[in-house]
């Protein structure tokens, strides 16, 4: 009785140990194995980055049979792949920081590409044998601010410094215009202060890092407007506020330069001259224009007066409502004679222009007179033509 006990004891035991035996094979994780003859798959490329200066991360998609993946690159006109590095097959990315012994130089453009290797068959899969190509360029600028200075006639720049250059290109546009390069400085300056933006416009603004041993130009930055508002001329002198008309248009400022007159011509000029012998001369500023007449054409001078006000807060400019043709100088009286012409009529007609009560203004009567005679010429000899200054040049406003 006693044997049965223990036998039946024993036998209980033996079936204990087996059924956790085969309950441990049953939840046993398995072993992935390879035959010497698997050949690791083609790897399929996402895309190339540059998450930072000198760096370029490749991602892929995983490929069956690897145990591990070789990353390759190479200068995109050249024909060798370089190994780059080896990583694990549960890995599905890589970045490659610039050394060395594998650089990376602004300018060009390299290709990547990735093979999945089996270490037991010791084989490599098929590969993209063209890869994915990136250019490396210096950092990104950070624009930081675009700031309207206190003048009201120039906007300060600050910028993050970038890796990369050793320059930076700044540009400027309006809603209206295409991107223009303004200025380029150097790469320890992290701020300018754009002395002509347009005046009355919303200005926008971005800065390129520059590399001038390899000249290569990074991304542009983030944008930043800046809008000035149109001109209010207010300063303690006369030939301040004229300098500020100058300035705007200089800028480009040249949407209301002149009363009534859509597009503006060329060669944009000025000169001034005392209409009312008061002591606070005028500004006359001018453009060159095509006169169409009949099966001719002719260059003449379309003009613009400004006249300086004082005021409380000192002299403030004056856009008069009308305008004029070239201009001459009365050498007696306090006016300008306007030299209208029509050669087809033969005919000069010359009218007296003034101020009067801060309007300007054209005279009635007219001197008229016939082209090419002998009076024409003797009263342009005593009443002379304006000397023009180009509106770059403020030495003509120098005693005002």
């Amino acid at each position: 009785m006693k044997e049965n006990c223990i036998r039946k004891h024993s036998v209980s035991v033996l079936m204990a140990v087996f059924l956790i035996f085969a309950i441990c094979l049953l939840s046993a994780k398995p072993v992935c194995t390879f035959a010497a003859s698997d050949a690791p798959g083609r790897v399929k490329l996402q895309k190339v980055t540059t998450p930072a200066y000198g760096q370029v991360k490749i991602t892929w998609k995983k490929a069956t049979n690897a145990t591990a993946y070789y990353i390759y690159y190479k200068e995109a006109t050249a024909g060798k792949w370089k190994k780059l590095a080896s990583v694990k097959s549960d890995k599905t990315g890589y970045t490659h920081k610039a050394s060395a012994k594998y650089p990376l130089t602004n300018g060009k453009t390299y290709s990547y590409t990735v093979k999945a290797y089996n270490s037991i068959s010791k084989k490599t899969g098929a590969y993209d044998k063209k890869g994915r190509m990136v250019q490396i360029l210096p950092e990104t600028v950070k624009l930081k601010t675009a700031n309207v200075n206190a003048d009201q006639i120039s906007v300060d720049l600050t910028w993050n410094k970038a890796k990369g250059c050793d320059s930076y290109d700044i540009y400027r546009r309006t809603y209206r215009s295409a991107w223009k390069m303004v200025a380029r400085v150097k790469g320890n300056a992290l701020k300018y202060t754009d002395p002509a933006p347009r005046r009355g416009w919303a200005n926008y603004y971005t800065v390129c890092g520059y590399d001038s041993r390899t000249d290569t130009r990074g991304n542009r930055s983030n944008i930043i407007s800046a809008v000035l508002d149109s001109p209010v001329f207010t300063f303690p002198t006369v030939r301040a506020a004229y300098v500020d008309v100058l300035r705007g248009i200089q800028a480009g400022d040249s949407r209301d330069l002149f009363e009534g007159l859509q597009d503006v011509g060329t060669n944009i000029e000025y000169f001034v001259y005392d209409i009312n012998k008061d002591g606070i001369p005028e500004l006359i500023v001018g453009c060159d224009r095509i006169w169409d007449e009949e099966d001719r054409s002719y260059i003449r001078k379309f003009c613009q007066v400004y006249e300086c006000i004082k005021t409380s807060n000192g002299y403030q400019t004056k856009k008069q409502g009308t305008y004029l043709w070239d201009p001459q100088l009365c050498t007696k009286g306090n006016y300008l004679f306007e030299n209208y012409y029509w050669y087809s009529k033969a005919v000069n007609l010359k009218h007296i222009c003034f101020i009067e009560n801060g309007t300007f203004k054209k005279y009635g009567e007219i001197l008229q007179y016939t082209v090419g005679s002998k009076e024409l010429k003797d009263f342009d000899a005593r009443n002379p033509m304006p000397v023009w200054t180009k509106v770059t040049d403020t030495s003509a406003l120098n005693g005002l």
